[in-house]
């Protein structure tokens, strides 16, 4: 009996960007960009998407030039909590316009790719039975097509920017697809205060260090609902071990973020939670990660190059 299993779908389209002479499309040179960072989190659920919109929308409001990438080809969701309309679909080798939101926070959605380009794997007969992560013709299924969406997306007309955030669905596979596409300056990953979080976050760390991606700090949402009535802290989650994470995997803490259900109003509406509560302690931290960040990202930046001692 055949057993289905997950192919690479190859396709014939040469994506956006010089390739090298092996025929693997080079690193993409953003002239104009100085920052790269990915928001990531090794599981779901953790409101990594409105952390990126709200630190995006902080930043802005500091004078920086800021873009957003929504990169997940899954379920993009940026553009809604950004209060912007579907964008048009640009084809295949064809430059995208970023759209420009609120604070002037340019914005690139996978949604504005056409029909069609960000299919990344397809079903195939075989009779050897053989697990669905087997490497086909030396390629990983769900590589080849996103990788390409990738540069279509980051090769957008952003112009000048500071700082660009580049929105990641959950897991590691595409944060290693973006470091293989841009110059990646590092990422930032979120987490939540429960143990399971905290325990798929510390292994994902540790695959990230391995791979050479910077961390440039970690981020713990939902930390606790700030009760109005009684004036302290109640946790929502049983507390995992974030401060000993961050100390193991020696990365800074950019901020630990209170649960404020008025953020998912801010969501669900399109609005900036940062902007239209600037004096709630959500809202101060937020403007403190985005500080926290930029220090680091210059920190980094002020450190000698590593050289390798001759053999």
């Amino acid at each position: 009996m055949a057993t289905r299993i997950f192919c690479e779908a190859r396709s014939e389209r040469t994506p956006v960007g010089a390739s090298g002479s092996n025929g693997v499309a080079a690193i993409l040179k953003l002239a104009e960009v100085r920052t790269v960072v990915a928001i990531a989190s090794a599981r779901g659920g953790v409101g990594k998407s409105a952390i990126c919109v709200n630190v995006a929308a902080a930043l802005a409001m500091a004078g920086r030039k800021v873009a957003i990438v929504d990169a997940d080809l899954n379920s993009p969701g940026l553009l809604a909590m950004l209060g912007l309309k579907p964008l048009r679909r640009f084809a295949p080798g064809e430059e995208i316009d970023p759209a420009s939101g609120p604070l002037g926070i340019r914005v690139v959605a996978s949604s504005q790719l056409a029909d069609g380009e960000a299919v990344a794997f397809s079903f195939v007969e075989t009779d050897e039975a053989l697990p669905p992560a087997v490497s086909l013709n030396g390629a990983r299924p769900l590589e080849i097509d996103y990788r390409a969406a990738l540069r279509h997306l980051l090769g957008a007309r952003f112009g000048p920017l500071d700082l660009m955030l580049v929105d990641l669905a959950s897991g590691l596979s595409q944060l290693h697809c973006l470091a293989e596409v841009v110059e990646l300056t590092g990422v930032v990953m979120v987490t939540r205060p429960s143990e399971a979080s905290v325990r798929a976050t510390h292994d994902a760390l540790k695959t990230v260090v391995h791979d050479g991606i910077a961390v440039l700090g970690l981020v713990e949402n939902m930390l606790g609902f700030n009760c109005d009535s009684c004036h302290t802290v109640r946790p929502l989650f049983p507390q995992g071990n974030f401060p000993g994470l961050a100390l193991g995997a020696e990365v800074p803490i950019l901020g630990r973020l209170p649960f404020d259900p008025r953020l998912a109003d801010c969501a669900e509406r399109g609005a900036l939670f940062v902007r239209e509560h600037p004096d709630a302690p959500l809202a101060k931290q937020f403007a403190a990660i985005a500080a926290n960040l930029e220090q680091e990202i210059a920190r980094r930046a002020a450190e000698p190059p590593v050289t390798q001692e001759p053999a």
